[in-house]
């Protein structure tokens, strides 16, 4: 079987991804997921302090979800985003108060090596 001249040719030649950087969170969406976080975190406190309410689960996803974003020093300290945390690892239930912690440590984190 030919193959006819009116199709493109092959393409022989590997093509380079370029280095994209990483999307970096914006402060503004940043303080959404903190005072999501908070707001969830009131409830389930109000709700009882060991009892496992959608309101604490929420608040873990979302400050699991932090903890797994690319975050700039500035983003991190323009949002006072330790001051809260620091305030949810004081909470009564364990689940928050441990995920908060770890939030807390990979900021920590991100601040010590900028």
């Amino acid at each position: 079987m030919d193959f006819s001249d009116d199709l493109p040719p092959q393409l022989t030649k590997d093509v380079k991804r370029q280095n994209r950087k990483t999307r970096t969170v914006r402060s503004k969406d940043f303080e959404t997921l903190i005072r999501i976080a908070t707001r969830a975190a009131h409830v389930a406190s109000n709700k009882g302090r060991h009892t496992v309410s959608p309101e604490a689960i929420r608040c873990v996803q979302v400050l699991r979800m932090m903890g797994s974003l690319t975050l700039t020093s500035r983003v991190i300290t323009k949002t006072n985003a330790l001051r809260a945390l620091q305030f949810l690892a004081t909470n009564g239930n364990p689940k928050i108060r441990s995920e908060s912690k770890s939030v807390l440590v990979h900021l920590n984190g991100i601040l010590e090596n900028h």
